[in-house]
């Protein structure tokens, strides 16, 4: 059963049982939300409202509902209400950021942005939006400070949401490839191009997870400790059994459309450099994922003439 058949099938129980709680009008609210009737859901929440005038939810999710529908002022009116009622409500202040990030009024949504990362340090999405306002007011350092914030804290919702009890542990084995190009995006605005192109290849590297290569490992292994067989043996089977074990858990993104257009910059990166096999084989990858592929193929015909006037 899928979302909205659930929450439809949620909104009948919580009406037939008492439909004048306003956590009956939430419910019904969401479900209308869920089916862009923003108008319908609208009515909803001010019913909770009229029911509870201090009902939180009800103002934060007025408030999402304006914003859906384009009415700042009113959104800013709703999340107003939800920080009076709760001062420690991040999604108000998060919201409170979105109503001024739509205004353009980049300073205000900054500070209201940082309220909410103050409140929930370990959500990216904070710390993506902090980002993105420093970036705005180009102030890049202060933004590529606070992606790599959203990096550390994404890495801690996977973590920790791959540990419920009664599931094997399968953290997620990969960053997030937008946010990685942010990062190498503003590192070349600020004209560091060896950052610029370790974000770049890190984006990249998330396709496939960024797995190591185990036969390296071992072989790495074998040539530092030639003089104890034994102990070699032993870490090269330790590892092919964890390699074995994590097999399954590292999932990369595939090529993606971010991942797609960090290969097209570390391919005219290549270019600009003379590495022309690395940037013949990275416009070749283009070609195969569908992306970019014009782009690739004068990319390819730039290497193949300039391979030409050096022969």
């Amino acid at each position: 059963m899928g979302a909205r058949p659930q929450l439809a099938f949620v909104a009948q129980v919580a009406t037939a049982t008492d439909k004048f709680r306003p956590e009956t009008c939430c419910v019904v609210g969401n479900y209308y939300s869920m089916k862009s009737e923003h108008e319908k859901a609208v009515m909803y929440f001010r019913r909770a409202l009229t029911l509870d005038r201090n009902f939180l939810s009800a103002w934060t999710l007025m408030g999402h509902e304006y914003i859906e529908m384009k009415n700042t002022h009113a959104a800013i009116e709703s999340y107003r209400r939800a920080v009076d009622a709760n001062r420690k409500d991040y999604r108000a202040w998060y919201g409170l950021g979105q109503a001024y990030e739509v205004l353009d009024m980049s300073f205000y949504a900054l500070f209201y942005y940082q309220r909410a990362a103050a409140l929930r340090p370990y959500d990216p999405k904070m710390w993506q939006a902090v980002g993105s306002c420093y970036a705005k007011m180009e102030r890049f350092e202060q933004s590529i400070k606070a992606l790599k914030r959203a990096l550390v804290a994404g890495s801690y919702y996977a973590d920790d949401s791959s540990h419920h009890p009664g599931s094997a542990p399968h953290g997620r084995k990969i960053l997030d490839p937008e946010t990685l190009y942010q990062i190498a995006s503003l590192y070349e605005r600020l004209d560091d191009e060896e950052e610029a192109v370790t974000y770049m290849e890190l984006t990249l590297q998330q396709e496939t997870g960024g797995q190591p290569n185990q036969d390296e490992e071992s072989e790495a292994s074998e040539s530092d400790n030639d003089d104890d067989q034994t102990t070699s043996g032993h870490r090269r089977r330790a590892r092919r059994r964890q390699n074995d074990e994590d097999e399954e858990t590292w999932h990369g993104t595939g090529p993606t459309a971010t991942t797609s257009k960090a290969r097209l910059w570390l391919a005219r990166w290549s270019l600009r450099n003379g590495d022309l096999e690395r940037a013949d084989q990275l416009a070749g990858e283009l070609c195969q994922d569908g992306v970019e592929v014009e782009e690739a193929k004068a990319l390819m015909r730039d290497v193949r003439a300039r391979r030409e006037a050096a022969e």
